[in-house]
């Protein structure tokens, strides 16, 4: 069962000759199931041997995310790849279809892609250019139009342009400008339309307000015209963005034209980035003028349209739909290089020896078969060159084995919830497996509504079954892959409504009742011999006891159902205790831990089942408080108080019973297993790992190279190999060794003692024995007997203690259950009940849209939410504390689907 205990996994080294390194890692992206080791994790990767092809891979990346944002502005479909598992296949049949070699994709992507993204560039920059003009030579036509409309004809004879280095028409002949009557002086551009009305404060303050000032927006509809025909892009267009739209201003005022006020007006307009024009001195001058501009704008439009057309021609080669696999060729480029960038990317974990690659990775056991079918189909497509060789090893010490699991669209998200929380360790019991059952459970007990549990039951079904389809739209790709969660959640929530015989407040009256009224009287009688055939009687809604009695029965069955996980997940403990041959804790910690948890709470339990199967009907003052009589086990060693459950003295014996044996078991938790750990590490009892294969040499290592030497092609590729390998183990002593010298020197520091042989590296090492085995040195110095100590003294409170404040906790069971019923029942009564007693059809349809979004805000969003974080806590903390490590590292294999599935949107 891979869902229940992860596969199993094994260790592999690979020794690939440089030729066909490209191809094997290639096959390897493609089976989706290799987690390359890196060899040399703390070297930088400008060292690495494929750095260089990582970072043309960057570059040839980001040129096509220019294109895709071209393609975008021109609203020109780029075909996108909805499967990717399919590309890959397709890819390969359509490599091999013209002949071709898949890796020399790079080199041809690149090549063609250079050539085009110069001219793109080019062609946008002069695009940018032209429109810059344009919109220059517009606003100019503005100003000369504005300005005419606002001084009238006759103001080329009264005031002359006090500009200082104006943009556009220079500084005018001074013997050409008419001297002026009223020596009035004139300053006019154009300044941001965001800007304009501070701009004006600004000139008026500066001025004094002795400048007259006029502001007039410019009519941007005929710029907007030419521009839409180009099919521009919004933000290339001043009139689509309010930030980019400019204001006339026309500023005149009186006196000289080189007085300080001049000045001061030019330097406002060159704070505010304004563009100065100069306005023609004679009428003749201005129409001169202003055709000259219409000329000018034509050919804008021209050179726009012309520019434009290039720019779409380029775009448009790299929209074309590849037949062979249904995406365009941006697409087909941006996939191949993101595939090559992985594929470099683990190359680089290799180790290189002159034409050799050396490396490790981890793998399921069952596709062991797999790589080497793999091998061989590359052997006979490649004759003339060797593949390599993939030889099975021991795992290094101190390697953690990744943790593999077979999940499906169904198991996933259950799996993540356990993820979020910790990876799985290796071989360790899968808490997902059973958060499948119990969280949706759990959720269903505090959410147990038919109403509400069936719209959420019936909304998840509807993203079941419309998967497919949704799965292609953004907005709701986060919503499938939680479909079957919610759809197990809703179901849940609609059995527990069922068993509450709850309907949005409301009860269900199908099968009648096994309670009749009392002629003349409140009350009622139970029908003998009648059982109600599923959840409550609805009689009890309508009981003036009705709070009582469920609060008493949420409260138990939150009891019951949180004694029944915990204990579930002490027995998943002996489990994993077992299954690594961990006897020792399975008899000091699983036992005593099993034994203190059923006679305590177990037994609390069976005391709320044993109450309820009797009727106490007359007697109710004989009825037993469970909770007193929990309490009165420690405290009154075991005394009923005279209320006994069953006979008086077996309960007492039980309980003191229950008594000896609960105190019992914390000393035997606490001392039993330090002791027997301290006995065997002193004694050299205690079982060692072999030393591991992968980094410890054999005798002139046969075996690991034996599959390579039965091959003529690789004999000399074998022998670097051997050489390599061993260097390896040669500089794994070495940073080991460094790694002893350093750490010695640093205590020895510490005591003040004066390291008189640093340059004598044997002196430095440890001097007390390793254990038996070895464990890459470590000594006595790493066995400490307080640590120890100290351990299990926190994990035996951390159990007692924790048993007590589990069980507590399981009572938020009952009570978001008892919230989630009354926030429904007010919601009812307050929005819509009173009208519909009344038969006020005013409240009624005042109050029923405020019941609704009540329903759908509060109970639906915000409720929901509730529940499902204290589900999510109960299944974290409660259960899976008893047995759940949580210290392992998941799986993360090399694979292309993987690779372009979750590559960044904005590549």
């Amino acid at each position: 069962m891979s869902f229940f205990r992860s596969e199993t996994m094994a260790y592999y080294q690979v020794i690939v000759p440089k030729e066909s390194a490209w191809n094997v890692f290639n096959e390897m992206g493609k089976l989706s199931m290799v987690q390359v080791v890196d060899m040399s994790p703390d070297e930088p990767h400008v060292n690495r041997p494929f750095y260089q092809y990582i970072r043309r891979a960057d570059e040839v990346i980001s040129k096509l995310n220019v294109l895709e944002v071209e393609m975008l502005k021109y609203k020109i479909k780029n075909l996108k790849c909805s499967d990717y598992q399919q590309f890959l296949e397709k890819m390969s049949q359509y490599t091999k279809d013209i002949n071709q070699s898949e890796d020399k994709w790079f080199d041809l992507i690149e090549s063609t892609l250079d050539e085009k993204y110069s001219q793109l560039i080019e062609q946008i920059q002069n695009l940018e250019q032209i429109s810059v003009r344009k919109n220059t030579l517009f606003e100019h036509k503005a100003v000369l139009i504005k300005s005419k409309e606002v001084l009238g004809p006759t103001y080329y004879t009264k005031g002359r342009n006090v500009a200082i280095n104006p943009q556009i028409g220079g500084v005018p002949d001074q013997q050409k400008v008419a001297q002026p009557l009223y020596n009035l002086n004139y300053l006019v551009g154009v300044v941001d339309r965001l800007e304009a009305n501070r701009f004006k404060r600004m000139v008026f303050r500066a001025s004094k307000g002795n400048a007259w000032i006029v502001l007039s927006d410019i009519e941007y509809s005929r710029i907007d015209a030419s521009l839409e025909s180009g099919n521009l892009d919004s933000d290339k267009s001043a009139a689509k963005n309010l930030e980019k739209q400019r204001t006339v201003f026309l500023i005149v005022y009186t006196g000289g034209g080189q007085d300080f006020l001049r000045a001061k007006l030019n330097k406002i307009c060159d704070s505010f980035n304004c563009a100065k024009f100069v306005l023609p001195d004679d009428p003749q001058l201005l129409v001169q003028k202003t055709l000259e501009l219409d000329r000018s704008l034509d050919e804008c439009d021209n050179l726009l349209r012309l520019t434009t057309g290039k720019i779409k021609e380029l775009l448009l080669e790299y929209a074309q739909i590849q037949p062979q696999l249904k995406i365009s060729l941006l697409e087909m480029s941006k996939l191949l290089m993101v595939k090559e960038k992985a594929l470099y990317t683990n190359l680089n974990y290799l180790y290189q020896k002159e034409r050799i690659y050396i490396g490790f990775f981890w793998a399921p056991k069952h596709v062991e078969a797999e790589l080497h079918h793999m091998l061989h189909q590359l052997s006979v497509s490649q004759s003339n060159v060797s593949v390599g060789q993939i030889i099975e090893l021991e795992p290094p010490e101190k390697v953690l084995t990744p943790t593999y699991f077979k999940i499906n669209e169904f198991n996933n998200v259950f799996q993540e919830i356990v993820n979020t929380y910790g990876i799985p360790r290796y071989k360790e019991v899968n808490p997902g497996m059973f958060a499948v059952m119990f969280f949706p459970f759990m959720f269903g007990i505090m959410f147990g509504d038919i109403g509400h549990g069936g719209v959420l039951f019936v909304l998840a079904f509807l993203l079941v079954k419309n998967a497919d389809t949704l799965k292609k739209l953004p907005d709701f790709a986060g919503l499938v892959q939680v479909r079957y969660l919610f759809l197990l959640m809703g179901l849940c929530a609609l059995y527990c409504g069922i068993i509450y015989n709850d309907f949005m407040s409301l009860t269900w009256n199908i099968f009648g009742s096994c309670f009749e009224n009392v002629p003349d009287s409140e009350e009622t009688v139970y029908i003998q011999g009648c059982t109600y055939p599923i959840g409550f009687d609805p009689k009890w809604y309508i009981a003036s006891n009705e709070l009582n009695f469920f609060n008493s029965f949420k409260m138990k069955f939150a009891i019951i159902y949180g004694v029944s996980q915990m204990i579930f997940g002490i027995l998943l403990k002996g489990v994993n205790n077992l299954y690594f041959k961990d006897y020792l804790s399975f008899i000091c910690e699983f036992l005593p831990q099993m034994i203190f948890m059923c006679i305590t709470f177990g037994y609390m339990a069976i005391m709320i089942m044993l109450k309820w199967g009797q009727s106490w009907e007359g007697r109710t003052d004989k009825a037993p408080s469970i909770i007193n009589a929990m309490i009165n086990i420690p405290l009154q060693g075991g005394s009923t108080e005279g209320k006994p459950l069953f006979d008086l003295e077996s309960q007492e014996s039980l309980q003191q019973s229950i008594l000896f044996w609960s105190f019992l078991c914390i000393p035997w938790m606490l001392l039993p297993k330090p002791i027997i750990e301290v006995i065997q590490h002193y004694s050299g009892k205690k079982h060692e790992k072999k030393p591991s294969k992968a980094l410890e040499p054999k005798d002139e290592s046969k075996e690991a190279l034996l599959p390579m030497l039965q091959s003529q092609k690789s004999i000399n590729q074998s022998a670097l190999a051997e050489e390599l390998r061993l260097q390896l183990i040669q500089k794994e002593k070495e940073k080991e060794l460094r790694r002893k010298q350093l750490e010695e020197q640093r205590l020895k520091e510490q005591a003040g003692e004066d390291d008189q042989h640093s340059d004598q590296p044997q002196q430095l090492l440890p001097k007390q024995p390793e254990k038996s085995g070895g464990d890459h040195g470590h000594g006595h110095e790493e066995f400490d007997i307080g640590e120890l100590a100290v351990h299990q003294i926190i994990e035996t409170i951390e159990f007692v203690l924790g048993s007590i404040s589990n069980t507590a906790s399981y009572l938020r069971l009952w009570a978001l259950s008892l919230a989630h019923g009354q926030l429904a029942k007010v919601f009812f009564e307050k929005c819509i009940g009173a009208g519909i007693v009344d038969g006020n059809v005013i409240v009624l349809v005042i109050g029923w849209p405020i019941f609704l979004h009540c329903t759908i805000g509060v109970l639906m969003c915000m409720d929901l939410m509730e529940c499902f974080l204290h589900a999510l806590r109960l299944q974290w903390v409660e259960f899976q504390s008893k047995f759940y490590k949580a210290d392992g590292i998941k799986f993360m294999p090399f694979s292309f689907k993987e690779v372009l599935t979750n590559q960044p949107k904005d590549q």
